[in-house]
């Protein structure tokens, strides 16, 4: 079951089931355009299928989309606004990614902590302008959802499973937060979404949408996760077989 952190999003399996990702607040999209020094170049990194590039097609006048997945960048031209003119998709790696001029935003949601960051700062020190903003967007899982205890008893079995490690053992600076030592943070953004239905059975496809839980990883074992996710959570589910709940996003901003 082991494999290398990230390589799944490589995976068409895994970026099919990217859609089954909740969206990110819209307060999260307002604040990254209001706290833009301008609306000129924004450059979304680890874009993915461009839940962050596309709408902000809407809103800069160029947008520079970068990810190392083929599939990923497919699945986000397919989508609205994927084909927008002023979007521009670069497949690539965010430290080697060929880039031109400088931005006025640069955005990494839920991807900096695969990055090299001592190379990814140095080369964006040559391609942000003076006044410019480094936008950080992390999570969008269910927060504190109902079924919260049970769900950390579930990852405290599946992830060493998967992983070979104990439940949050990389969850520490030098996985997920070294990029800090490279910027200046200067606000801290907590939101919390308004509650909205998903179905169970497409909450447990979103679960393979994430690097841990990939089908590929799983191997032989995905039948029973699906199996014991399924179970866990059913008492949870209305007479319709729907979850509530809601998610929760933090936005760093930062200058380099």
């Amino acid at each position: 079951m082991q494999q290398s952190i990230g390589t799944s999003f490589q995976s068409e399996e895994v970026v099919d089931l990217y859609l089954y990702r909740p969206a990110y607040p819209q307060e999260i999209y307002d604040l990254i355009v209001n706290h833009s020094p301008a609306s000129g170049r924004i450059l979304d990194l680890g874009c993915g299928h461009g839940k962050i590039a596309r709408p902000m097609s809407q809103h800069f006048g160029s947008v520079t989309a970068v990810d190392p997945s083929a599939h990923m960048i497919a699945l986000g031209k397919s989508l609205e606004f994927g084909n927008a003119r002023n979007l521009e998709w670069v497949e690539g790696y965010a430290e080697t990614a060929p880039l031109t001029g400088q931005y006025d935003t640069v955005v990494a949601a839920l991807s900096i902590h695969w990055m090299d960051h001592e190379v990814l700062f140095s080369k964006l020190s040559k391609h942000v302008k003076h006044a410019h903003l480094i936008a950080v967007i992390e999570g969008d899982g269910a927060h504190e959802p109902p079924w919260e205890s049970d769900w950390q008893t579930f990852l405290s079995k599946w992830v060493p499973k998967v992983t070979g490690k104990a439940l949050y053992a990389d969850k520490d600076k030098s996985f997920w937060e070294t990029y800090l030592d490279f910027v200046d943070v200067k606000e801290t953004y907590e939101v919390v979404s308004a509650p909205f239905l998903q179905s169970l059975e497409d909450f447990i496809l979103c679960q393979h949408s994430r690097d841990t839980f990939a089908i590929s990883k799983l191997g032989s074992g995905v039948e029973s996760f699906d199996s014991e996710l399924r179970e866990l959570l059913s008492p949870f589910a209305d007479a319709n077989g729907y979850l509530e709940f809601r998610s929760f996003t933090k936005l760093t901003t930062a200058t380099i």
